[in-house]
Order: structure tokens, then sequence, then C-alpha cells
């Protein structure tokens, strides 16, 4: 289960003044080894005191909805770090199929309601929340447990046991080479 993963407003501290002007909170993540689960600690982190090569996703303020998101890019990169796997494209487009039952929200260039969050997403610089310049989707920062856990949940080794992953903190071990994400 995923009990300490404390999700309002991206973290634990206020936006600060820069955060909030540029509407987006860097959020890092970091991981240790424990027995079969991977633990998890998170924290926000100003852009200047990001350490290259973190785990780092953005959680994007939405002026219009007043919420804030993430993007699948960042929550799949999320997935990737915190079991210290590169997901084909294949998982990656399973993933994606699996995450939709979260309802994500498509941000698009052409897309009137969305067009300005679309530039805003394209404008970040490093850590980019996204991958190229196109349609993107996002969710709602406070799903960002329940996505980990759907996913986790169905990532399994290719001889058909689990990866040893557990949420009770935050995603399992590193999984057995072979190891995929079932769809």
């Amino acid at each position: 289960m995923l009990t300490t993963f404390p999700i309002s407003g991206c973290g634990c501290r206020r936006r600060s003044l820069e955060e909030r002007e540029c509407r987006r909170r860097l959020v890092q993540f970091w991981r240790r080894h424990e027995s079969n689960n991977i633990l998890c600690t998170f924290k926000a982190v100003a852009a200047a005191d990001r350490v290259p090569n973190s785990i780092v996703v953005s959680c994007i303020f939405w002026e219009e909805r007043r919420d804030f998101f993430i993007t699948s890019v960042d929550c799949i990169h999320l997935l990737e770090s915190l079991i210290a796997v590169r997901f084909t494209v294949e998982e990656k487009n399973r993933i994606r199929r699996n995450l939709e039952g979260f309802r994500p929200l498509t941000v698009s260039k052409c897309k009137a309601e969305s067009a300005d969050f679309f530039k805003l997403i394209m404008s970040f610089p490093n850590p980019k929340p996204r991958n190229i310049e196109k349609d993107v989707k996002v969710f709602p920062w406070r799903i960002l447990p329940l996505a980990l856990k759907k996913i986790i949940g169905k990532y399994t080794t290719s001889y058909g046991g689990t990866a040893g992953a557990s949420m009770d903190s935050l995603p399992g071990s590193r999984p057995a080479s072979g190891a995929r994400v079932a769809g």
C-alpha cells in the first residue's frame, strides 16, 4: 500500500515565489533498497539545487483548472527510475493504456481550453516534462500514488511471478531480467 505519499500541492512546503511564477514545482525522489522493497522519499527542490541525473519530475499548476498535474512522460520516467528499469516502447505503450483508467486530459496546442497549458509545458527547461512537441496527456498530481500502484501491481517477470514489487512506501525492487509490464 502506498501510505506515506503526501500529495497535496506536490510536496510538503508552500510554493515559493519562483514556483508560483513559473507554475512548476520540481519534485525530487530518492529510493533505497530494503529487502524486496524500494523505499522512496521525495521533496520539492529548487531548480538551482537540482542534482544532475537525479529523479526529478514536474508538478505543474494549471491555472484555469486550479489544480496540479503531472505529465504521462514524467509518470513513466518516475516509474522507470524507481524500479531501475528502462521500459521498451511496447511497455511504455502498455503503461499508457493502463493509465487511461485514470482519465487523463489531453493537452494540445489545437484545443482552445488547453493551448495555454500546452505552451507552458513546452516552455519548461530541463528537466523537461515531455519528450517532443506534440499533444501530451496529464493527470492530476493527486492520482500519482494510485497510478504508481496500478502499474507496479501489473509489473511481472516473464516467468509469471511478481517482480517483488511492493507499494508499502513505493514500488518494489529491481526485477529479474526479462521482467515486463503486464497488460
